[in-house]
């Protein structure tokens, strides 16, 4: 029996049919969703402007071919080895196509964010040529699905945090900026300060940066000259831009004065630095490190309330409060139907009442993935589980 899978011009794209995949970059087409059914005649419209771009169909999901039309030639077994289309039997909601998307520019966005420490370990001018169309794919994720991205980027193990925590935060960054009226070049500033605020850490050594128990006072005293080495390593590279160089230096001043390097207070810091001092700490306390297990989302939401007089400018951590949520994407949580649930989303109202996904009864028996809007008042939270001690898997529970 054949494959379901054929590649066909998109020119002869027909209502019905099941796209599995378009070929080439997604910056080069308008469609976000990886895959997506012909259903309507705008959708049709748009794939046929592709005119000889390719396109995977599944003739299991979706009507095959038209008899009329000039049939394209089946891929041959060599093609399909070296570049397979995804794979058809593993259904995603769409919700999970966009965590599958955001992973990739994740992926793509942290060989990027490995070269620039390379390169500054090394004494290199700075490989920042390729920056600009990473950021470009983080902030349209974003502005398609800001939790997909978000949680994917929260995601991290301590092998790959120093790499990792410069992605998140560069999408916080974005994220947050979006939410305080930043657009087009401002953003891209954003989302280039998040990538190489931590860029000084090439100066700690490792033993340091890495060690699992309390500091001693020198190597404390070191840690703390790391925004001033990636201040004079970011000097030297005009493509930085004052923004990178000013949240480098200032992401670690607090409200209160009791910061570092400048003990700098108030208004003294700019805007952009208060932003990266919130998006740097709750990225940091949300994710795993050697001398301790991150907390979870909501857990450092509310520890970072608890800080905010004297840490961080209110206004602007409100403001990050409503963007990630009072129960964030993947944090699993406890309904009052005696059911877990993943939490996938934000809903447009109170942000006690986000969109989740049930995944099975306090019992363990399991559930169907049934998406669940809680501001419609059919359920509610009562209280926030830990996903480890239930042997849940939450990259899988946003994947499915």
């Amino acid at each position: 029996m054949g494959s379901p899978l054929k590649k066909i011009p998109a020119s002869q794209a027909r209502l019905g049919m099941y796209v599995r995949r378009i070929e080439g970059k997604w910056r080069n087409h308008p469609f976000w969703r990886s895959s997506f059914r012909v259903a309507d005649a705008a959708t049709l419209e748009l794939l046929h402007a592709l005119g000889p771009h390719e396109i995977w169909i599944d003739t299991n999901k979706g009507v095959d071919e038209s008899r009329h039309a000039s049939p394209a030639p089946p891929p041959d077994a060599a093609a399909v080895a070296a570049d397979p289309p995804p794979d058809p039997d593993v259904p995603r909601t769409d919700f999970g196509d966009d965590i599958v998307r955001a992973e990739a520019i994740r992926d793509r966005a942290k060989a990027a964010a490995k070269a620039l420490f390379d390169d500054a370990r090394m004494g290199r001018a700075l490989r920042m040529e390729n920056l600009a169309s990473v950021i470009d794919e983080v902030d349209h994720a974003i502005a398609v699905n800001p939790a997909a991205m978000l949680s994917v980027v929260r995601l991290k193990n301590k092998d790959d945090y120093t790499y990792l925590h410069s992605v998140a935060v560069a999408a916080l960054m974005m994220a947050l900026g979006r939410r305080l009226g930043y657009e087009g070049a401002a953003l891209t500033e954003l989302g280039l300060a998040g990538l190489l605020h931590d860029i000084g850490k090439v100066g700690v050594p490792d033993a340091t940066l890495n060690k699992p128990g309390r500091l001693e006072p020198l190597e404390w005293a070191s840690v703390r000259q790391h925004p001033e080495i990636g201040w004079d390593i970011l000097s030297r590279e005009s493509a930085a831009g004052p923004v990178a160089l000013d949240v480098c230096l200032h992401h670690h001043e607090k409200i209160d004065g009791s910061g570092y390097p400048h003990k700098l207070d108030g208004d003294a810091i700019s805007r952009v630095a208060r932003m990266g001092a919130i998006c740097d700490v709750y990225d940091a306390i949300t994710s795993d490190r050697p001398y301790k297990r991150g907390w979870e989302p909501a857990e450092a939401i509310r520890r970072m309330a608890e800080w905010q007089e004297g840490h961080f400018d209110r206004a602007i951590f409100h403001a990050f409060v409503r963007l990630i949520g009072i129960y964030p994407t993947g944090t699993v949580v406890r309904l009052a139907s005696d059911r877990l649930a993943v939490v996938l989303s934000q809903s447009g109202g109170s942000s006690l009442t986000p969109t989740v996904r049930l995944v099975c009864t306090v019992d363990g028996e399991p559930l169907d993935a049934e998406v669940v809007e809680l501001d419609d008042g059919s359920d509610r939270i009562v209280g926030i589980e830990d996903a480890v001690q239930w042997g849940l898997q939450v990259p899988q529970l946003l994947r499915a």
